[in-house]
């Protein structure tokens, strides 16, 4: 059987979804529970963000993860903002030395911290250069406040030219069964033996919840309105849009079928599955629920034969994985 504790050190818990704009309604006891069952099964890693429910989640994690302090390593990201937390097409970004030296206080406080182990700009700020953005960040860590920094989200162009500073420690792309977009900003970062995180393990639900392909999402959330329009401020949307939905679930669904077939649901299958990929050091997983948590850790003790990884590889291949970089610069 593999080492579960190996593998539950290459998990990380993604606050994003629990408490972020965007994906409907949200219930912050059930997102303290999740933060709860998730350090209880051994998940030392966790990420959140400045701007994820506009601070909640970082003060959800702060709270629940106080006292432990030194048994976890904690991620944030800052240099963007909405100007409209409704609206998440509003976003503005600024990687600026002092706004990140304001979102950094902030996210600091919330988190209950004096320092972060990991802190990335969220995105790229097209009014700096990579350069700069990253001579800001160098600051922050020689202040003492990070321990680790670096970038998630950036072009590859952009990547490029950071990662050649020799400035980031840390790199975050998304990255799933499904998403193989930024394998080659992924495998650089690691080349110069930058710490990979990657998001998006259970494509926004996509690989995880029990979706029809007439699902009708809730007003506020983003997957709706890329179903919709195509369009949604996010890279995620193409997985959404146009017929991509139907195709993705239909894969679901098949995957599913040998998940069952183990006993355990498409989430732990999906999450056991992404861990065992050599792209990421840690994979993140999104989860609302104390519940949610604790199923979607249960196929990482899993023995998986080469007959089911065969058979998963196969379902896998007929996926329509989109190739482009999104990002921009």
């Amino acid at each position: 059987m593999p080492d579960e504790r190996a593998l539950i050190g290459r998990v990380g818990f993604g606050s994003g979804t629990m408490i972020a704009q965007g994906y409907g309604r949200v219930d912050e006891d059930a997102a303290r529970g999740a933060v709860e069952a998730a350090y209880r099964a051994g998940v030392r890693f966790y990420d959140t963000a400045h701007f994820y429910g506009s601070g909640r989640s970082e003060a959800i994690v702060g709270e629940i993860l106080q006292g432990r302090r030194d048994q976890v390593r904690l991620c944030t990201k800052g240099g963007v903002r909405y100007t409209d937390p409704a609206n998440l097409l509003t976003l503005v970004r600024d990687s600026s030395y002092d706004a990140l030296r304001r979102f950094m206080e902030e996210s600091l406080t919330r988190l209950r911290t004096d320092h972060v182990d990991v802190y990335l700009l969220h995105q790229f700020d097209p009014a700096l250069t990579p350069e700069q953005q990253m001579e800001n960040l160098q600051r922050l860590k020689d202040e003492g406040l990070a321990r680790d920094v670096g970038f998630c989200n950036f072009g590859a162009e952009a990547s490029r030219r950071a990662l050649a500073t020799g400035i980031p420690t840390a790199v975050e792309y998304s990255f799933s069964l499904l998403d193989h977009r930024y394998l080659n900003e992924l495998a650089d970062a690691g080349a110069r033996g930058a710490l990979r995180i990657t998001y998006g393990s259970f494509v926004h639900g996509l690989l995880s919840e029990d979706f029809a392909e007439d699902h009708e999402f809730e007003p506020d959330d983003w997957r709706g309105r890329s179903r919709r329009e195509g369009r949604s401020g996010t890279s995620g949307n193409v997985f959404f849009a146009g017929d991509a939905f139907a195709a993705n679930v239909a894969i679901a669904r098949r995957l599913r079928a040998i998940a069952g077939s183990l006993g355990i649901s498409l989430a732990a299958f999906v999450l056991a599955l992404t861990v065992r990929r050599p792209y990421s050091d840690v994979a993140l997983f999104g989860c609302r629920t104390a519940a949610e948590v604790e199923d979607g850790l249960r196929g990482l003790p899993l023995a998986l034969d080469d007959a089911t990884l065969a058979r998963a590889e196969e379902i896998l291949a007929s996926a329509n994985r989109p190739a482009e970089n999104l990002l921009g610069l």
